[in-house]
């Protein structure tokens, strides 16, 4: 995996808009990326991360921290990287959540995070496939194609140093804990703990089914009553004492068998009893009806001759009420036709001929109702039309003139697009004038940066001048004085160090000024200072002056005046359009509301059309009707009225005559409507239809009262009796005859009660217990009811008493069975929880280092890290051969430490000096041996994590600090191994602030603070 560009914005310390080609500075394999501390330079390594996994380098870093707190609010921050892998070139973008200011009031809304991706055809390409906008579908992406996770990734891509240099010089626990957190194999002591909770879980539950098997003998024990049984003998105990309930419950049978046959003849004894007292009752209630006989014969005599009588007496009585009827109805006919001065001798045929003429013309009636109802309805309809012929000629104007109307707005709105369609080009136009304001303001800003870089190169040579000659003043003096100087350090009968001589005739004495090798010291590493602030100053000024001359190209001939020019015009152009391109909507809009009003007029023309047509035929039809219908009721009215002076001059009396108009009261007038002379002809029917129907009842009645008298002659003689009057005789009051039949019924209800209670079969075999009660001597009891009760108690007792006790039996059998089955489930239940639990302590107790079980003592997490971390010193040794000569290779060990008192943790680490075949303690090594030791197992992790992801080849590494413990010549072996991990085209990034690098590594990436409080970048190649 190669990394081609990255480009961020608004992130971290760097508010502007940060651009790095890794492709340019790693094209020698080696570059630098260098800065103070807390510069940013972690930063540049968290955007790779976060642009690929989403997240940061660090496992509890918050992407909120990503936002620049220096730049605009407003400012969208994002991340965006072009990476090479196996799979193709990838272009990844994200935004982090951020709090923006609202675009409406005040206050800020949460922006949620962003992500796209893109295949790219080569690094170069701008535009690409786009793949995904989904955050995990471009994690997964991203995965698949890198080869490693987010947490290999950091393992491998920026190497873990200095996580290796406090392993060297940690102890034993301190190291386990390094190489978990650095292998990510905390999952190991997670499943050893997981085990030992499991282990925990199993012992508990084969002692709760210990507990249980325990409980369920002690049950069984008090339900079977047998406080020695054991799980053994429990079978058996429950077989005893199901003999035993079975024993009890023929006992019980037995018993109730004794008992119902005593129940038996207590009840045969009672009912025998009972029935010799009911016969002796019977034959008393027999005797005295006997006695009662004669009169009971009496009352049955006078009773049936009342009955007779009464026939008679109700047929006269009806006669006598006919005659009365009759005598009422002549009377009131005769009333009836002198109030109306009735002499028509059939008045039912005069009535049937008047009802049938109005049943011919009562419809018309109604019809007549209407007639004044639809003639106004005519007049309305005719105004109506009206009133809709004037309204039409209203819509044909209108509809005439809308097309003019039409075309003068599509006029318009065509003049408004025309100057809408500039908006494009005049919003391109402000955003030129825009940028170019901004390119005149950073050029004036970079000139004065390169004045103040120039100013600052001239005053750092001039220092650098001042201290170069000050040191070759003082290295001059002290080379003159160097006689004096070793005057002064000779001592009598010393060799001079010159001439050898022990004598020593003129001795040169130092100079007072002469320089000491402290000073020159002094003065070399001013010289030094000087030098290193002139390269940092000239460097300055030299990516100020490049900047500079990017921002003048850039702005070419503009300036402040031609820029604002152009800016005011791109405004009111960019104005003139937006105003025009509302202008085509609000014209589009009346163009739809004229064209919508058009179809509402051609649909209200259309329908004022077909309503005036289907007016003027409905009014037309309505008053040919209306005469028709107007011709049928004065036909209708002269018929009705001829009608009724036929019945007036046949004696219909004085209602015909006013319904015919012909007793002078204006009744019968030639206005008078078809209801009105329909209404008095109802009147006279009515009076027709009250005299005929009394006509009929009076026929009627008359029939009825001969009828009546031929049938009380034929009752008088069928019923035996001379005349009425003897038959009133001899009837009896409702009174009389009712107490007399009571009398009757009462007796033969006696009789039948008697007799019946004679034949009952009991009753019958009674009669030979009474003869022996009667015959027997005194105190000789025949049926013995206390005896037979006695007996009958005694049996309920024994019943009861093997009752309880096959209950009892049974209960305690079932009881122990059903306590036997729960102690057979829960001995099957302990042997099952037993040989499940065995497996599950073994583990545990395996993976928790348990001596009884693994006497290495080794737990699961270490013997991972032991074999993780062999693979990494084997690696890592490969590396150390190279670069120190073969000298040293690291030992693992899985033996406890020295000098440590922590229990064995497998994770010893000895230093193999080949050279004088020693092994040393790695807290031995000197600083730059530390650093090399941790470079290479660094770098062997980084192999061995990308051989178990399936040997991902990765083209950029990055190393972080550790370089200033090194002496010059270490540091030319380390990158020297460095520059051959680019073989095969890979990227190496040194990340560091040493000095020395920077003279060593042309190709940089340098992190610089701001006065504002953020950081710019500076890319050297």
């Amino acid at each position: 995996m190669y990394l081609h560009r990255l480009e961020l914005r608004a992130v971290g310390p760097y508010p502007e808009l940060v651009s790095i080609d890794f492709a340019s500075l790693a094209a020698s394999g080696v570059f630098l990326l260098e800065g103070p501390t807390g510069s940013g330079k972690s930063t540049i390594i968290d955007a790779v991360v976060y642009a690929l996994y989403g997240g940061l380098a660090g496992s509890d870093a918050s992407t909120d921290r990503l936002h620049s707190q220096h730049a605009d609010p407003g400012v969208e921050p994002f991340v965006d990287l072009v990476f090479e892998t196996s799979a193709g070139v990838y272009r990844v973008r994200r935004t982090p959540p951020y709090d923006r200011p609202k675009q409406r009031g005040s206050g800020t809304i949460r922006q949620q995070a962003s992500a796209q991706l893109w295949r790219l055809a080569d690094p170069a390409d701008l535009v690409g496939e786009p793949l995904s906008h989904r955050a995990p579908e471009i994690g997964a992406e991203v995965a698949r194609g890198v080869g490693l996770n987010r947490d290999q990734f950091l393992q491998t891509v920026v190497l873990p140093q200095g996580e290796f240099a406090r392993f060297l010089r940690s102890p034993g626990e301190d190291r386990r804990r390094l190489l978990q957190s650095l292998f990510g194999t905390a999952v190991y002591d997670r499943t050893a703990d997981e085990l030992a909770a499991r282990r925990r879980t199993a012992l508990a539950d084969v002692e709760a089914a210990d507990a249980r098997v325990r409980d369920a003998l002690g049950r069984f024990r008090q339900a079977s009553g047998d406080d020695d049984a054991d799980e053994s003998t429990a079978p058996d105990v429950v077989v005893a004492l199901q003999r035993d309930a079975a024993g009890r419950e023929r006992a019980r049978a037995e018993a109730a068998v004794a008992a119902e046959q005593a129940v038996s003849h207590l009840h045969d004894v009672t009912a025998r009893s009972a029935a010799v007292d009911r016969r002796r009752d019977l034959l008393r209630r027999r005797d005295a009806a006997a006695d009662g006989a004669q009169v009971v014969a009496e009352h049955r005599t006078a009773l049936a001759l009342a009955e007779h009588a009464a026939v008679v007496v109700a047929v006269a009585d009806g006669a006598a009420s006919a005659e009365d009827r009759l005598t009422a109805l002549v009377g009131e006919r005769s009333t009836v036709r002198d109030r109306h001065d009735l002499t028509d001798p059939a008045p039912r045929a005069t009535h049937d001929r008047l009802v049938g003429v109005l049943a011919d013309v009562r419809h018309l009636v109604e019809l007549e109702r209407t007639l004044a109802e639809r003639a106004t309805a005519v007049e309305t309809a005719t105004a109506d039309l009206e009133r809709t012929q004037a309204r039409l000629t209203e819509a044909v104007a209108a509809l005439a003139d809308r097309p003019d109307e039409r075309a003068e707005i599509v006029a318009t709105a065509a003049r408004a697009a025309e100057t809408a369609a500039d908006a494009g080009a005049a919003e391109r136009a402000v955003e030129t004038a825009q940028e170019l304001a901004r390119l005149l303001a950073a050029r004036d800003a970079a000139a004065d940066r390169a004045a103040a870089a120039a100013t600052a190169v001239a005053e750092s040579a001039t220092a650098a001048s001042a201290a170069l000659a000050a040191e070759n003043d003082l290295r001059a003096r002290r080379i003159a004085g160097l006689a004096g100087e070793l005057g002064a350090a000779l001592t009598p009968g010393d060799p001079c160090p010159v001439c050898g001589a022990v004598e020593h005739p003129a001795v040169a004495q130092p100079q007072d000024d002469h320089p000491s090798a402290e000073q020159i010291d002094r003065a070399a590493a001013a010289r030094a200072d000087a030098e290193r602030g002139l390269a940092a100053a000239t460097a300055d000024h030299a990516v100020a002056r490049a900047e500079l001359a990017r921002l003048t190209e850039a702005v070419g001939d503009h300036d402040d005046e031609s820029v604002a020019r152009q800016r005011d015009d791109a405004d009111a152009r960019l104005t003139a359009a937006r105003v025009a391109a509302t202008a085509v909507a609000e014209h589009e809009r009346r163009l739809q509301a004229h064209d919508r009003a058009t179809r509402a007029l051609e649909v209200d023309h259309n329908d004022l059309v077909t309503r005036s047509r289907v007016l003027a035929d409905r009014i037309e039809r309505d008053r040919v009707r209306l005469d028709e219908d107007g011709q049928r009721v004065r036909s209708a009215r002269h018929v009705v009225l001829a009608a009724a002076g036929d019945a007036a001059a046949g004696g219909a009396g004085a209602e015909a005559r006013r319904a015919a108009g012909a007793d002078g009261d204006g009744d019968g007038d030639g206005d008078d409507s078809l209801a009105a002379v329909v209404e008095r002809v109802d009147a006279v029917t009515t009076v027709l239809r009250a005299l005929a129907d009394l006509d009929d009842r009076v026929t009627a009645t008359e029939r009825d009262v001969a009828d009546r008298k031929a049938e009380v002659d034929a009752a008088v003689q069928a019923q035996g009796f001379t005349d009425v009057t003897s038959a009133r005789a001899a009837a009896l009051s409702p009174a009389d005859a009712g107490r007399l039949r009571a009398l009757v019924v009462a007796a033969d209800r006696e009789h039948a009660v008697v007799e019946a209670g004679l034949a009952d079969p009991a009753v019958v075999a009674a009669a030979e217990d009474l003869a022996a009660l009667d015959a027997a001597a005194p105190g000789v009891a025949v049926l013995d009811l206390d005896a037979a009760r006695t007996t009958r108690d005694a049996a309920a007792d024994a019943l009861d008493d093997a009752t309880r006790a096959a209950a009892a039996g049974s209960e305690r059998a079932a009881a122990a069975e059903r306590c036997a089955a729960d102690l057979e489930r829960a001995v099957r239940a302990r042997d099952t929880t037993s040989a499940e639990s065995r497996a599950v302590v073994r583990l545990a107790d395996i993976a928790s280092a348990a001596p009884n079980a693994n006497p290495t003592g080794i737990t699961l997490g270490t013997y991972v890290l032991m074999r993780r971390f062999e693979d990494v010193v084997a690696a890592a040794n490969d590396r150390l051969r190279a670069m120190l000569a073969g000298r040293f290779t690291l030992e693992t060990s899985d033996e406890r430490e020295s000098g440590t008192r922590a229990r064995r943790t497998g994770l010893a680490l000895a230093v193999r000096d080949h050279l004088t075949d020693s092994t040393r303690d790695p807290r031995s090594l000197s600083g730059g041996e530390t650093f090399t030791f941790s470079l290479c197992l660094a770098l062997g992790l980084a192999d061995v994590v990308q051989a178990e992801a399936g040997g991902v080849s990765l083209g950029t590494l990055f190393v972080d600090e550790g370089f200033g413990t090194l002496d010059p010549e270490t540091l030319d072996d380390v990158i020297g191994q460095l520059s051959r991990l680019t073989a095969g085209g890979r990227q190496v990034g040194i990340v560091s602030h040493v000095e020395e690098l920077k003279q060593r590594i042309p190709e940089r990436i340098a992190v610089r603070r701001t006065p504002e409080g953020g950081s710019r970048v500076t890319t050297t190649v």
